[in-house]
């Protein structure tokens, strides 16, 4: 099954109008919140791998290669629309790094792809009508916060956030 014509309209609103990562590095009263830091905090890009492999095998069950693609370049091209959006990553890593360092350009390219996987991925999901890990990140999306981590062995446990 493939939902995604009938939610694409929605979704594309939805990400559109979302705060995002506007509360990046940003104190929070949650144990999800990673406080601030001395260092910039990245990506757990092993545990990430392991849940983006889930989702794509749950995925091509009810899709093809072509209409998954399909969907991320979607996302991302809705995204794309107001890069501005990103300043809040981009004012985050500037706290470690001055411009134009090479690690803090990787670090806030990888960040901003990550968080464009995230929300297609969520998109997937939906579309699929199988909501699990990404779709659960979307409250913490809509609150402006970056997922960045799991604290325990998932699924139980809980994300980490900054």
């Amino acid at each position: 099954m493939n939902r995604w014509p009938d939610i694409r309209d929605e979704y594309a609103a939805w990400l559109r109008a979302f705060p995002m990562v506007a509360s990046i590095g940003q104190p929070g009263n949650s144990p999800e919140v990673i406080g601030p830091t001395d260092e910039p905090v990245i990506l757990d890009v092993p545990f990430w791998s392991e849940r983006t492999h889930e989702v794509e095998a749950r995925a091509l069950r009810h899709l093809s290669d072509p209409e998954i693609d399909g969907i991320i370049a979607e996302v991302a091209a809705v995204i794309d629309e107001d890069l501005l959006r990103f300043d809040p990553l981009v004012a985050y890593y500037g706290r470690y790094a001055p411009d134009g360092d090479p690690d803090r350009i990787r670090c806030e390219r990888g960040a901003a792809h990550s968080i464009k996987r995230d929300l297609a991925w969520a998109a997937i999901e939906r579309a699929i009508s199988e909501p699990a890990f990404f779709s659960e990140l979307l409250p913490w999306y809509e609150r402006g916060r970056w997922p960045v981590g799991w604290v325990g062995a998932y699924p139980a446990g809980h994300v980490r956030v900054v």
